[in-house]
């Protein structure tokens, strides 16, 4: 699993913080090659393997972000998500 290099006071606390957290953000995931899996777009791949890469690095991305969050923010979201 790759290794998140946010510092625990550049999570994202909220609107206060949220510039700052999408710019260190974007860039970490520039770093790791994931910053295309950000992005609202529908994928339909045929390709068995293609399709593995995808769902890998795009489970990726979403940890990464969720490890940029503070910890009541990630409960919020799993609320959210049920």
């Amino acid at each position: 699993m790759v290794a998140i290099s946010l510092r625990d006071q550049d999570r994202l606390d909220g609107d206060s913080n949220f510039g700052v957290w999408k710019a260190k953000m974007s860039f970490l995931l520039d770093e790791y090659g994931l910053k295309e899996y950000a992005k609202n777009v529908i994928v339909v791949l045929k390709d068995p393997q293609q399709w593995a890469t995808y769902i890998k690095e795009n489970s990726k991305m979403k940890r990464m972000i969720l490890d940029g969050f503070k910890g009541y923010i990630v409960l919020h979201i799993a609320r959210k998500a049920q």
